[in-house]
């Protein structure tokens, strides 16, 4: 269902004014608005999914590109503000001077499309303001909670950009880890599959070398495997800081004599110990670059397998059923090693990190 609300369009610049009239039902927790930044015009829906459907739809407004949603709560809930625009580019403001029935309730954020946001206090962005990284998202902390009016999306840097630029494009990259949680087991994975295709009982040592990965807050950006030098500085501070090896990917020989009766198949399994720290990283620009020389990574964090430490093993097996004895065996009537077979349960994984609070200076 569709509310309408009156909203006034500045002419000099791109804002959207949120201050208009205001239907009976405006303060209700599912109040879910489209605002867009081209031309001004708003529509409200019953819920979040109605309201970004409508905008990528292009039924709001004359963008179908959606930006930014702003958040009554934190953690991503209660009442939102979808901002559609364009894609942010160098050189190009897109603004929303007054946040109406938004204003002093916005408490989380998400930001698409290379866009860079900078949420002020006051209205016609004035007073305090915090920047946040392009295509992030985030709680705002005390500073900012329940404190902006106005906001401005510009073409700034992601977290992922600036990691990228660390060791190449900057002159001092710096890795900070701050803290380290504890220790836990990673996800079971298969290492090795065998399978009896004889008539007797074969005793026979399987494994191999496992491989894995490591993970941290920019991954479905960066890949943990790719060599980035801001990765080694992570591995040299958690040394240097915690006295331990720190690991982004690993390779472990696992190994296991086992019996395996006729018609089964066994399996190896591992279970690695990985590590979780978080910390920050500051950088230095020769040469300003998104207009400042000093840039911070704030709330990096990341987890990775603890290297020469195999962690838990275990062995499991089922008698091969008739598809699989086929499959697998053939003509063969002696022991088979294969990577198929059935895969590896999942381990309880820790808690999902908190969502990170969007405070502090981003640059100097």
């Amino acid at each position: 269902m569709r509310k309408y609300r009156h909203w006034a369009a500045a002419a000099a610049a791109v804002v959207v004014c949120l201050a208009g009239g205001t239907p009976a039902n405006a303060e209700q927790r599912d109040d879910h608005c489209v605002a867009d930044t081209a031309t001004g015009v708003v529509r409200c829906f019953d819920s979040l999914d109605e309201s970004l459907a409508a905008a990528s739809a292009g039924e709001v407004g004359a963008s179908a590109t959606v930006i930014s949603v702003l958040y009554e709560n934190v953690n991503f809930g209660g009442a939102s503000v979808a901002v559609t625009g364009s894609p942010c580019v160098e050189g190009t403001n897109q603004t929303v001077g007054f946040l109406g029935n938004w204003n002093d309730r916005i408490s989380s954020f998400q930001t698409f499309y290379n866009c860079y946001i900078t949420m002020y206090e006051h209205a016609e962005y004035q007073g305090e303001r915090q920047e946040w990284y392009a295509n992030d998202s985030g709680n705002y902390g005390s500073n900012m909670n329940d404190r902006g009016s106005s906001v401005v999306y510009s073409r700034g840097p992601s977290r992922a950009e600036l990691l990228k630029d660390c060791g190449h494009a900057t002159k001092t990259c710096n890795a900070h880890v701050d803290q380290r949680g504890q220790d836990f087991y990673g996800n079971w994975g298969r290492v090795d599959t065998v399978y009896n295709c004889s008539a007797n009982k074969i005793t026979q040592v399987i494994g191999k070398r496992d491989t894995r990965s490591g993970k941290n807050t920019v991954s479905n950006e960066i890949s943990v495997s790719a060599g980035f030098e801001f990765l080694v500085d992570w591995s040299v501070a958690y040394k240097r800081t915690w006295g331990q090896e720190w690991g982004w990917e690993t390779s472990e020989s696992v190994e296991t004599r086992i019996e395996v009766n006729p018609g089964y198949w066994a399996g190896l399994d591992r279970s690695p110990v990985m590590r979780v720290a978080s910390g920050s990283y500051d950088m230095w620009y020769d040469k300003r670059k998104w207009g400042h020389n000093q840039w911070y990574v704030w709330n990096f964090s990341g987890e990775g397998p603890a290297p020469g430490v195999v962690g838990q093993t275990r062995t499991v097996g089922k008698k091969m059923t008739s598809d699989e004895k086929k499959k697998v065996c053939g003509k063969s009537a002696g022991l088979v090693r294969s990577a198929a077979g059935a895969q590896a349960e999942s381990a309880t994984a820790p808690a999902a990190p908190a969502v990170r609070v969007a405070q502090g200076s981003l640059h100097s």
